[in-house]
């Protein structure tokens, strides 16, 4: 039957281009192609993607995972498997990380891993002891009626056996996990039957688990394999470990996997994170410790201990030396960069000072030193976990010679190469300067790649997707895609998009009395003229904090600033737009209230874009920018100018959410204006926008802002 896969979509009708959009997806995915899908915000990509994307999967014997970043959006799809439910024979899994999901508090991931074990063990222990009790129920049947006393001997050896495994099973129950034990041991039908039922979140099944005495995340280990949809965060399918461990519970390889990716315009700086590596100079403290205490079984040759000491020294003078004037100082709880390396030219002033110091010591061949390091490091690992599990330690340990080994050894393999970047952070802990070596992922293909060519086909949708180019060349795609755009089809005459003709607000130009005091008014302007609440996002939070502090406004106002509950700014904001009353919300544009939050109906009617956002081009971002121009030839577009476009547009796309909302963006900066192109030349950002986005931008003069807004609502309420 023509679009079986309708069965899937929940709604009674569907917006302009979304079943068009359904049918090049479903084709898409059927012949095993990734799809990059840009639609305007609140246009129903979810249900675009995930309908056909289940279909495919039930007629194909492939499993879907949706995946995305933005804790809002996981609970959109759990509505939207919610509703797909009703009518659908779905099974559905929503995973959160174990330890969120653990009902033991404090719990760390390598004591409940050991505990795991332990307990997984304990079990095996239990069931080989019940085959020896059974042996010996039939040894003394055959006894009574043979007399033969040769069973009589071996019923004595296995009663002995008995004896020895109910001594084991004893010890290993002190050291195992409870909650994991009763659901070895239970029969799961009840669980499974109560979660195929519906679409629980992972807070429902922690608390039925909870009430049942059992971990609700081995609960959905057990369950996962039968889940036709799995909704997770980026990290499942980002985290090789992750991603390996979830194929083994579903029992299946990446050619059965059809992946959806939401929000994907940050799927590459998620990648990054994950591509990144670090070393703290208190692990490096703890793998000094743990030589010096067992240095009966190092090799003395390799001189381990000497190196870590030089290592830590070396980290520490490094630091200290790169502060300038009143740096130290300002250091506080969060980890701040200390450049030790030019994102140009590559000299590690840290690996200089490291290798002449080994030089110095008489340690000439590191690589020896490091291997030696890394064999006594797995030597402790295995003896702290026998140490564990025996009983003799109440906290699993890790070999912090073996972090640092394999640290060291990954960082001189990588620090001199182009796609890495070497630096230093410090923060302050117990008012003390403590640092970390940390080497910096600039291009994040080397996760993306192998990911995306080999699954079975993937969507990669958001708001702000273009250009497709980057996206393939960023991300490494390689195989043949579908590209699907589709702008906004609302109706155009419930919103407005207005540039405003300020003088451009660059950087050295942003504090001028002049510009600063155009810009007030016009703000003062757009939230009298505005019918509802006001969204204000900066380019920095500093300048967001300087503009709250200096207009002076009859309406309730909120600042979004470091140290503060975004959400529960957020909700405040909310509450005032929804209950008829009109607030200010002062954010900025690299913050977290520009994406995944639904500003819809009275919650958001203006947003104002003050200013081109421009990240902060400290070294991350230059070093980013040289690795792509290096790699790609595009540093600036790739690294900066386009992702702060993609900021921009994310950030208008939080008004207008529904045929039925209406709002107005505006862009306040002279940058935006169409003849910009003419004026500013390459200092334009006009022509970055989408075409259909482009079209329209109306250029208004900042004195006539004011009654476009008037016009605007006044209209809106009239129809």
């Amino acid at each position: 039957m023509e679009r079986e896969y309708l069965k899937y979509f929940p709604k009674t009708s569907c917006y302009p281009n979304q079943l068009e959009a359904m049918d090049a997806i479903h084709r898409a995915l059927r012949e095993k192609q990734l799809v990059l899908f840009e639609g305007a915000c609140g246009t129903g990509k979810t249900l675009s993607a995930l309908a056909p994307a289940l279909h495919v999967a039930k007629q194909q014997g492939k499993v879907v995972i949706i995946a995305t970043n933005v804790h809002q959006q996981m609970l959109q799809f759990i509505e939207e498997a919610r509703e797909m439910k009703k009518a659908n024979d779905l099974r559905a899994v929503v995973l959160k990380g174990k330890i969120l999901m653990c009902p033991v508090q404090d719990m760390d991931y390598e004591t409940c891993d050991v505990l795991r074990g332990n307990t997984y063990e304990q079990r095996k222990r239990e069931q080989e002891l019940g085959t020896i009790k059974e042996e010996i129920s039939s040894v003394r049947e055959r006894f009574k009626r043979t007399k033969d006393h040769a069973l009589a001997d071996l019923e004595s050896q296995l009663v002995r056996e008995a004896e020895d495994g109910e001594k084991k099973v004893a010890e290993m129950r002190r050291h195992s996990c409870d909650n994991l034990y009763r659901v070895l041991t239970s029969d799961s039908e009840d669980f499974r039957n109560w979660l195929f039922s519906g679409v629980p979140s992972p807070e429902e099944v922690s608390d039925w688990a909870y009430r049942h005495g059992m971990c609700g995340y081995e609960m959905l280990k057990r369950e996962i394999r039968q889940a036709d949809l799995v909704i997770c965060n980026y990290h499942h399918l980002l985290n090789a470990d992750i991603l390996s461990k979830l194929l083994t519970w579903m029992n299946r390889g990446l050619e059965d996997i059809i992946a959806i990716f939401d929000e994907a315009h940050n799927l590459e700086s998620a990648a990054r994170s994950h591509s990144s590596l670090t070393l703290s100079e208190n692990t490096v403290r703890r793998a000094i410790d743990e030589a010096g205490a067992n240095s009966d079984v190092l090799d003395k040759k390799a001189n381990v201990t000497g190196m870590l000491e030089l290592l830590l020294e070396t980290i520490r003078a490094t630091y200290t030396s790169r502060f300038r004037f009143g740096e130290r100082e300002m250091i506080g709880a969060t980890w701040h960069d200390i450049r030790i390396c030019n994102p140009e030219n590559r000299e590690n002033v840290f690996l200089t000072r490291f290798t002449r110091a080994l030089a110095d010591a008489g340690i000439t061949d590191i690589g020896q030193t490091l291997d030696s390091a890394q064999e006594f490091g797995l030597y402790m690992d295995r003896f702290y976990r026998e140490q564990f599990k025996s009983g003799k330690s109440r906290i699993l340990r890790s070999s912090a010679v073996l972090s640092v080994a394999d640290f060291l050894i990954r960082y001189l393999e990588l620090s001199q190469d182009i796609r890495f970047y070497p630096i230093i952070n410090v923060r302050r802990f117990n008012n003390e300067i403590v640092g970390r070596l940390e080497l910096f992922a600039c291009i994040p293909k080397g996760v993306t790649s192998p990911l995306l060519a080999n699954l079975h086909s993937a969507v990669l949708m958001s708001a702000t997707m273009q250009p497709f180019d980057m996206v393939k060349t960023t991300l490494g795609i390689e195989r043949k895609t579908c590209e699907l755009t589709y702008g906004s089809t609302f109706p155009p005459q419930r919103r407005r998009t207005l540039a405003v003709a300020v003088p451009p607000l660059f950087a050295k130009d942003r504090d001028v009395q002049q510009n600063v005091e155009m810009v007030m008014k016009v703000l003062r302007d757009i939230v009298e003229q505005s019918a509802g609440n006001v969204l204000l996002f900066f380019p920095s939070s500093y300048e967001a904090s300087q503009y709250y502090e200096r207009l002076e406004l009859t309406v309730p106002v909120f600042l979004d600033e470091a140290g503060t509950s975004a959400q529960g700014i957020r909700e405040k904001f909310f509450e005032v737009g929804e209950k008829g009353g009109k607030a200010v919300l002062f954010s900025y544009i690299w913050g977290t209230l520009t994406e995944g939050v639904d500003y819809r109906n009275d919650r958001g009617r203006t947003v104002v874009i003050v200013g081109v956002g421009y990240p902060a081009l400290n070294d991350r971002v230059r070093a980013v920018e040289h690795a792509y121009d290096s790699e790609f030839g595009k540093g600036w577009d790739y690294a900066v100018l386009m992702p702060t476009v993609r900021k921009i547009r994310q950030a208008m796309g939080r008004v207008v959410r529904s045929p039925q909302d209406y709002g107005v963006r505006i862009l306040l900066d002279g940058r935006y204006l169409k003849r910009s192109k003419t004026r500013l030349g390459k200092y334009s950002v006009h022509d970055l926008f989408p075409a259909d986005e482009r079209a329209e931008i109306v250029d208004v003069e900042p004195d006539k802002v004011k009654y476009a807004l008037l016009n605007f609502f006044n209209d809106i309420h009239r129809t």
